[in-house]
């Protein structure tokens, strides 16, 4: 049974929301013979039924649809927590510390075992797309604790960029916070999300990280919990973020906004629709080109630095002092010479 109406849904993700259960336990329960649709079983989870024309049983029982709630949730990861949903080793994960709710939520992007601070928890697939697609460049502020202390040339690099694994990283914001004995505790911005980033980052420069915190995602910042609580993000927090992807949207690719851009684009725009589709496809194209010489000039820069090596000091007789080697000449007599 295969409906392919306008307002069709697969059967599977449908039942997960009336039932409240797992998508893998409602495919179990299709498989078993438990469901029909319009009165004919279906053993096919991913069937796809129209709600406005056909009624879904469960054990003989009609399901009534339930609206599936969004739910955000700030949470101050501890040290020695996983951020996956199962662990094969037993450990801790982030998800254990929520608990039971009406809606299951899943973490947004990841953080390190070691690394602690802001994670984000949610139901909503376009939120979290949103927040770790590259398209959207949204930046993520960490605070590390260095075991030395960078010098500010040190830092430069950093804000310039450096290579990880024979790839340049974008430039990253740095600020030096404190410097504590022979530690330092150092603020950096980045809007890329590669494995252990920060920390290779500073290792790159010669610097190990002994612990790493992020404190912010975009403008949200962590506050109102400890370490192990949560909390919910308020309305404000979430339209806040929502407005600052659209415009880290515009500023990393020079896109119009998600919501300025048909979603079917070929199906069905109109003519004026086509030119906007075609306009911001080229502002699209053309930023990519822009930043794609940008950074193969910062990658030749960075290689004849590296081929030049540190800036010698002129030699003191380039500097204006007698070259070396060379007597210098006899004084010219002064006023007549007689021989006596």
């Amino acid at each position: 049974m295969k409906n392919k109406g306008p307002n069709s849904e697969r059967l599977n993700r449908y039942l997960s929301l009336a039932a409240n259960v797992s998508r893998r336990v409602a495919d179990e329960m299709v498989r078993n013979g438990r469901v029909t649709v319009g009165g004919v079983p279906v053993l096919d989870p991913g069937t796809l039924w129209d709600p406005s024309t056909q009624e879904v049983r469960l054990d003989g029982r009609t399901l009534v649809p339930v609206r599936e709630e969004k739910i955000y949730i700030m949470l101050y990861k501890p040290d020695n927590v996983v951020t996956t949903m199962k662990d094969r080793e037993g450990r801790k994960t982030a998800p254990s510390l929520i608990g039971e709710l009406s809606s299951r939520v899943f973490p947004v992007g990841r953080l390190d075992f070691h690394t602690t601070g802001l994670l984000l928890l949610t139901n909503d697939g376009e939120f979290a797309y949103r927040l770790t697609h590259p398209r959207f460049g949204v930046e993520k502020t960490y605070i590390a604790k260095l075991q030395s202390v960078p010098r500010p040339a040190e830092l430069n690099v950093l804000r310039r960029g450096v290579a990880i694994e024979g790839k340049m990283t974008t430039p990253a914001q740095v600020n030096f916070i404190e410097k504590k004995g022979d530690k330092a505790w150092v603020l950096m911005r980045i809007a890329e999300g590669r494995y252990h980033q920060v920390r290779k980052m500073f290792e790159a420069i010669g610097h190990r990280v002994t612990k790493l915190r992020r404190v912010a995602i975009g403008p949200l910042e962590l506050s109102g919990v400890e370490p192990g609580e949560w909390r919910y993000l308020t309305s404000k927090e979430v339209r806040e973020m929502n407005a600052y992807m659209d415009r880290r949207a515009v500023e990393v690719a020079g896109q119009k906004p998600l919501s300025d851009v048909p979603r079917h684009p070929k199906r069905f725009e109109t003519p004026a629709d086509r030119a906007k589709r075609k306009v911001i496809k080229q502002s699209i194209n053309e930023a990519a080109r822009k930043k794609g010489i940008e950074k193969e000039k910062a990658a030749i820069a960075a290689k004849a630095a590296e081929r030049k090596g540190p800036r010698q000091p002129k030699p003191a007789w380039k500097r204006g002092a007698k070259p070396p080697g060379k007597k210098p000449p006899p004084p010219k007599p002064r006023g007549p010479f007689k021989k006596r």
